[in-house]
């Protein structure tokens, strides 16, 4: 009778066992995909920042050139004016 309730309480032992591993492993198997999907994300946000801040660049040598064309017509318009004044 010893052995058969030894027996008994291994075999639940073994079945617990396998029911801890087995939503271990669900979790494990959970936390891999999610970050996964983390990595994923991230990798697109770099991607929109890149592309953020490419056009943010883009803007400033705009506005750069555009206040390069600026002076050089104010310079013209200046030159213009004294022209006139003569």
């Amino acid at each position: 009778m010893k052995k058969n309730r030894e027996n008994s309480e291994s075999n639940e032992n073994n079945e617990n066992n396998d029911e801890i591993l087995s939503r271990l492993s669900e979790r494990v198997d959970k936390a891999i995909t999610t970050i996964q999907e983390l990595r994923r994300e991230r990798d697109q946000l770099r991607a929109r920042v890149d592309e953020v801040e490419a056009q943010l660049r883009e803007q400033d040598d705009l506005r750069r050139e555009r206040g390069d064309i600026r002076n050089r017509i104010e310079s013209i318009l200046s030159s213009l004016e004294a022209l006139d004044a003569e």
